[in-house]
Order: C-alpha cells, then sequence, then structure tokens
C-alpha cells in the first residue's frame, strides 16, 4: 500500500517535471520510456528459489539529463534440512542517467549512459518448521519465527546501453555496482535475501538488468510555423 502511494506520486512528479522540461528538449516530441526487466523471467530457471519482476520509466528532464524510476517485487523461498524460509516485498529506485552517446554520434537516438539510484525496500520474512534436537531428551521440536517486516535502503552506480529496435521499441542492458547503507535489524532471525539488493550479508552487490522498452512520444511540440 506504501509502495503503491510512493509510486503514483513519483508518476505524478516525473509527468510535472516533464512539462516543465520541454524546452529543454531537442526532439519534436516530450517522450516517456516504459520499460519491462525481461531477466527476470529467467532468474527462475536458474535460482529456483527466486521470483520476481521490475518495471522503469524514465524521460530526459535536461538536456542528455534523464530521470529514472523502478519499481518492483521479489519472493524468496528455500527449503533447508532444518527449516523453511519465505520472504518478500516490493522495492523502488529513484536516481538519474547522462546520457553521453551524442557526444559519439549527434544524430543518433540510442542511449549510453552512467547513473546514480537510490533504493528503498520494505519486505518481511519469516522461518517454519525449524527443528530444534534436544540434546538431553533426544527428540526434534518444530518452532516457527512469525512474520516480521524489516526495511534497507542503498545506493547504485549504474552504466549500460539502450539500442533502437524497431518503431518506438528499445532494447537495454544495465550493470549495477550496489552499496547497502541501513538494514534495520531482526533480533530473532537475520533475513538472507533484501528485494532490490541482494544478499542480506553483503555490504555490496552487483545486479544485472536486460530490459525491453517502449518510447511514447506524449505530445508535440509547437512548430513556429503552426503559431
Amino acid at each position: 500500500m506504501v509502495h503503491s502511494k510512493i509510486l503514483r506520486y513519483i508518476f505524478s512528479v516525473l509527468m510535472l517535471l516533464g512539462t516543465f522540461s520541454l524546452s529543454g528538449q531537442n526532439a519534436d516530441r516530450y517522450k516517456i520510456a516504459l520499460g519491462v526487466d525481461v531477466s527476470r523471467f529467467v532468474v527462475p530457471f536458474i535460482d529456483k528459489n527466486r521470483l520476481g519482476w521490475e518495471l522503469s520509466a524514465d524521460t530526459e528532464l535536461l538536456k542528455d539529463m534523464f530521470v529514472s524510476l523502478e519499481f518492483g517485487s521479489q519472493t524468496c523461498n528455500l527449503t533447508m534440512p532444518k527449516y523453511d524460509y519465505t520472504s518478500g516485498g516490493a522495492y523502488t529506485r529513484l536516481g538519474v542517467d547522462y546520457n553521453y552517446m551524442k557526444h559519439i554520434d549527434s544524430e543518433s537516438t540510442d542511449k549510453l549512459f552512467v547513473g546514480l539510484r537510490y533504493g528503498f525496500t520494505s519486505f518481511y520474512h519469516q522461518a517454519d518448521n525449524i527443528q530444534i534436537e534436544s540434546p538431553v531428551w533426544g527428540n526434534v521440536e518444530n518452532i516457527s519465527v512469525d512474520r516480521n517486516w524489516l526495511s534497507a535502503n542503498w545506493m547504485e552506480v549504474a552504466t549500460g546501453m539502450r539500442a533502437h529496435l524497431f518503431n518506438n521499441f528499445y532494447l537495454g542492458w544495465s550493470a549495477r555496482f550496489r552499496i547497502k547503507l541501513w538494514l534495520q535489524p531482526d533480533l530473532v532471525m537475520q533475513p538472507y535475501y533484501v528485494p532490490g539488493f541482494g544478499r542480506a550479508w553483503s555490504n555490496t552487490w552487483v545486479g544485472f538488468n536486460y530490459s525491453l522498452y517502449y518510447q511514447i512520444p506524449l505530445f508535440k511540440k509547437k512548430s513556429k510555423a503552426s503559431e
């Protein structure tokens, strides 16, 4: 619920900022690119314990400067010999990208960028069927750790590119170096995976996105002739 409200607010801000950035764009139309991370559909075949999705949106706020929003969800399910672990939650990343493709090819509509992201998440985790063996009696007792909600945030350094396929469709990749800023502690059980970041016990993590984008020309600028 909280992330849904944040998402609606951020999109509203993006649209508002975009209306003020029309004069700073060289294209005939004001555009916003919507993307889906297709690599997330491959992850379950590589790591059956993780499942998730991620969407993104970006627009050119100033010349060659893009503001970016990424929103996703991820779950983790582990079945270990002596316990079952489950976690899941939504995450959001906000950031800016600098597109230096124009310095290589001034006519290109592709994107070659470096950028920064701030990411945050609210997620739950719990454990069931934890087997505790009594050293005295030798019997095994099954206990559970109730669901607990935690928060975390981090920074990312991103680099990547986006290439034109056909019409308004683009295909692109990005690599991320993530630095954990804060993870809410849990005195009962430490989390295994932080949605949108990676392994909870690591202060740094490397991520990769491979996304398909559709660039929407929202409305056309008025030319001097039409005025």
